[in-house]
């Protein structure tokens, strides 16, 4: 399958990854990692994107950026391939140092810019490599905590955020990021649309609307419910309560809500076929033909009454 084309525009808010070829080392020392920084500090001030957060791991980094009239591409495309260069001529090699085409979510600033400010901080901490991310000194939390100087971080909107005056911004900020830690919440937070777009049912549409792209249902709809909320909307819609549809009737109202579960749990959920099967007690082979009890004319009008 073709790959779909990066979504860019001036203004645009990113969640980049590049990891290297293979997973392999993109760093071999502190001051491979202090080059990547200069070349970032260097394509900022050339091309005037914000840098919100970074952090360096031994094979991947991450930024949180956001463009101006420069598109991503050619600020990545710069900053890698420079890096790339200097690497193979200091460690004599030659070849791909970066995996492919590195990744580019585009995200809902206005929603998750401090989500992810923090995603990005606590890496270190999800690698295993400190508990305090104050620690780690190859990411941008630090600057964020006062403990070093950079100007190649644009810090001062994020802590706006948590309050007006400095002091009290950085002292709510590392609750924020602390919080989160003590409670384990340091894995993945969020699904990606496509692998490119981060955002509410309304970004997505209206990004999409932007750049000309068409839209299809089961691109924006946002996959945050579960099986048991989807039982709950067929029972209201129907009338059909969780255990008449994993009865053994066969009547046409109980048949027809079954097949409802199914394509709205595949539509609204991320659960595999296999969890939606022993959810009803039913044989995950026998899902398909279940589901063909409902027309997609009748799912449709079902789907236009729906309410969360």
């Amino acid at each position: 399958m073709a790959r779909k084309p990066r979504i860019e525009y001036p203004g645009a808010f990113y969640h980049v990854i590049a990891r290297g070829n293979r997973k392999e080392p993109i760093f071999l020392n502190d001051e491979d990692r202090q080059h990547l920084l200069d070349r970032l500090k260097g394509y900022k001030n050339r091309y005037s994107f914000i840098l919100y957060a970074y952090v360096l791991m031994d094979n991947h980094i991450h930024l949180l950026m956001e463009t101006r009239e420069i598109p991503l591409s050619k600020v990545m495309q710069g900053v890698l391939q420079s890096y790339t260069q200097w690497y193979n001529k200091k460690y004599q090699t030659v070849g791909h140092l970066f995996q492919g085409r590195y990744k580019a979510m585009l995200c809902d600033k206005n929603t998750y810019l401090l989500s992810l400010v923090r995603y990005i901080h606590i890496n270190c901490v999800r690698a295993g490599l400190v508990k305090d991310p104050s620690k780690y000194k190859w990411s941008s939390h630090r600057v964020y905590l006062g403990l070093d100087r950079s100007d190649l971080v644009d810090v001062d909107f994020v802590l706006s955020q948590f309050a007006k005056n400095r002091r009290r911004a950085v002292k709510l900020y590392r609750e924020f990021v602390m919080e989160w830690i003590d409670m384990g919440r340091i894995d993945s937070f969020y699904q990606v649309v496509d692998q490119r777009i981060l955002g509410e049912d309304d970004f997505v549409i209206k990004v999409k609307k932007r750049v000309g792209e068409e839209l299809r249902r089961e691109e924006y709809i946002h996959k945050n419910k579960t099986l048991s909320d989807i039982a709950k909307v067929v029972k209201g819609m129907t009338g059909m309560s969780l255990e008449d549809l994993r009865s053994s009737r066969r009547g046409e109202e109980v048949v027809k809500a079954r097949g409802l579960f199914i394509r709205l749990s595949s539509l609204y959920t991320r659960t595999e076929r296999k969890e939606i099967a022993e959810f009803l007690e039913r044989e995950p082979g026998s899902l398909i033909h279940i589901e063909r009890n409902i027309t997609t004319d009748e799912f449709e009008r079902y789907i236009k009454k729906i309410e969360w």
